[in-house]
């Protein structure tokens, strides 16, 4: 036990009065003093720390858990390779046979017939009007040639006779229902020229390069195939887009 320092000096004292005390002549009694406690000592500093000391025992498992709640849904992957197409598979066996249906009623003959008379009248007006409208036409096409015209397989050619120039001529033509002579044959073009030199006037073809430069094309836009041009021509003088026919008379 540490004393304090405080009750050290107090009992110091209490022992020097009493060897004062002894200092007679005589042998006195010593009487024995009782000190009063000591205060208590203060708390001592705490010990280094002790090694640490081994694991114990692991102990028993806990309870399991309760389930968690889903998860947000993660990113979508990288899009796996296209597959190839599998391969044909083997045809199916034909299925069975339907069942074949009903016979029909025979129908009534002498309904039929009146159809079939009926058809046969209808064809017959439509007959006699077609061979009038022939008629008619050939009339028409006779009084054209009469008029100086000509005809060179399912073609018939004819004029006015009129001076006009190439766009004149082409609006001309389409007023009444044809187009500028366009020869796509040599009898087609030997049609032309006898309506040409009976009037002694060079009529203009339906021919020309006015879209592309050099290249003559049909009224319709395609090149033409058929030709009879006179030596040095086309020869684009002056920048000419139209076609012009010339008489064997003007060049003798």
């Amino acid at each position: 036990m540490v004393v304090p320092y405080r009750t050290i000096s107090f009992i110091a004292a209490i022992l020097i009065m009493i060897f004062t005390g002894t200092l007679s002549d005589t042998s006195p009694m010593c009487s024995v003093i009782q000190g009063l406690p000591g205060l208590n000592g203060r708390d001592g500093r705490d010990g280094i720390n002790g090694l640490k000391g081994d694991s114990g025992p692991p102990g028993e498992p806990g309870m399991q858990g309760v389930r968690g709640s889903i998860g947000p849904p993660g990113k979508e992957g990288p899009k796996g390779n296209i597959a190839l197409p599998g391969q044909k598979g083997e045809r199916g066996n034909a299925g069975a046979p339907g069942m074949t249906g009903p016979k029909g009623e025979k129908g009534d003959s002498a309904g039929q017939t009146a159809v079939l008379i009926n058809i046969q009248s209808k064809l017959s007006s439509l007959e006699a009007q077609l061979n009038q409208l022939q008629l008619s036409v050939s009339a028409k096409t006779k009084a054209l040639l009469f008029a100086r015209g000509a005809i060179a397989g399912d073609k018939t050619f004819v004029t006015s006779g009129k001076e006009l120039t190439y766009d004149q001529s082409k609006e001309e033509c389409q007023k009444a229902g044809g187009q500028v002579a366009t020869p796509k044959s040599s009898e087609e073009n030997n049609a032309v020229l006898n309506i040409a030199q009976f009037y002694k006037m060079f009529p203009f073809l339906g021919i020309t390069d006015s879209q592309t430069e050099g290249t003559f094309r049909y009224p319709d836009g395609n090149p033409i195939t058929y030709s009879n041009w006179n030596t040095g021509e086309p020869n684009q003088a002056g920048e000419e887009n139209c076609v012009e026919m010339q008489l064997k008379w003007e060049m003798e």
